[in-house]
């Protein structure tokens, strides 16, 4: 995480996307999937993001059962694989000119930061070691750093229950829509807002 209160390096490498139910991604269709997915690294491109991060607003978790038939149709769209060494059954959609979708439908943030915990220890990390800069490598792998701006679909009077990591430092930006509605143009007018701002990362104005 920056250690500094402001940023001296411009731009914008990871976009975690906040919205819908794991129920509400299960009612997808594998043709919804592949041009939702599509849609995100086309708003992504303008800044040429690496990552995206795709997280439930809020919901109940799946059963085995529904799990599997959600990566059934994931695995269904084409260059998607699951997460190695993930705590909470992550898939990730590469898209060919190698913007990459990180797709995770815990939508309890709390319980993804213990899973979290508890795959280091079953791993051999003792309690003792474990730094923060371990535990955000865990928290947000495959992604390779800290999310630069975090979009959340819905009212700014609800925080999503999926996130607790991904807040403490990133910019948060809201659009009241439902998951339904998200295009390539809401990523992109969040991106612009992103762009107009000046990062804290967590700090206050003086």
């Amino acid at each position: 995480m920056p250690s500094s209160v402001e940023s001296v390096e411009p731009g914008l490498d990871h976009v975690v996307l906040s919205g819908g139910t794991p129920h509400e991604w299960l009612d997808m269709t594998v043709e919804q999937w592949s041009s939702r997915l599509h849609d995100l690294a086309r708003g992504a491109e303008a800044e040429n993001a690496n990552w995206i991060t795709l997280l439930p607003h809020h919901g109940a978790n799946f059963t085995e059962h529904q799990r599997a038939q959600f990566e059934s149709i994931l695995l269904s769209v084409g260059n998607v694989e699951p997460v190695a060494n993930s705590a909470t059954h992550r898939l990730m959609w590469t898209h060919p000119k190698g913007a990459r979708v990180i797709i995770d439908p815990s939508p309890d943030g709390h319980m993804r930061f213990a899973n979290t915990v508890e795959a280091l220890r079953l791993s051999g990390v003792n309690s003792d070691d474990v730094t923060e800069e371990m535990l955000s490598h865990a928290l947000l792998h495959p992604a390779d750093n800290e999310a630069d701006l975090v979009l959340i679909l819905g009212s700014p009077e609800r925080i999503p229950d999926s996130m607790v990591w991904e807040l403490a430092y990133s910019e948060l930006v809201f659009i009241d829509i439902a998951w339904s509605e998200l295009n390539a143009s809401h990523l992109e007018l969040a991106i612009d807002d992103f762009n107009r701002r000046h990062r804290r990362f967590g700090g206050l104005d003086s």
